[in-house]
């Protein structure tokens, strides 16, 4: 009987650690790649080949690829309100350092979110939508 509730412990341990182990309702360990910004009115996607993406990492931490320079930092979500704090980045020259320079601005601007399946939605502190992500798998990395 203990092996059996062994493996039965074994086998929803994940679930049980999925379900606890998110900050707000943004799940931890998801990864989101940047479908656009909307900047002073205008909708940017990003650069072609130059992908933008975070990651929400456990301990409220999170990462990202802005096109060209990787930036890190933390945050804190509650309810539907979502602050990034600390954000910091390489600073590598690329030709579409000013995409990166609006998309880590509207990081800065986020206020508040909502999640809807495969989609993650940022507002700014009036409630318009600043960012649009699509839920992506990660990339396995190189050793």
């Amino acid at each position: 009987m203990k092996k059996f509730m062994y493996c039965l412990a074994m086998m929803f341990a994940p679930l049980v650690f999925a379900m606890c182990s998110e900050n707000g309702n943004i799940p931890v360990e998801s990864n989101w790649e940047l479908e656009y910004i909307y900047k002073d009115g205008t909708q940017m996607a990003p650069p072609e080949e130059h992908n933008a993406t975070i990651a929400f990492l456990a301990d409220s931490q999170m990462a990202g690829d802005s096109g060209c320079n990787r930036f890190f930092g933390s945050f804190t979500a509650s309810d539907e309100k979502l602050e990034f704090k600390n954000v910091g980045s390489t600073r590598m020259m690329c030709p579409q350092v000013q995409f990166e320079n609006a998309f880590l601005s509207t990081l800065e601007n986020t206020a508040s979110y909502n999640v809807s399946k495969d989609q993650l939605v940022l507002k700014d502190s009036l409630g318009n939508i600043i960012a649009l992500l699509k839920k992506i798998e990660p990339v396995a990395e190189e050793n």
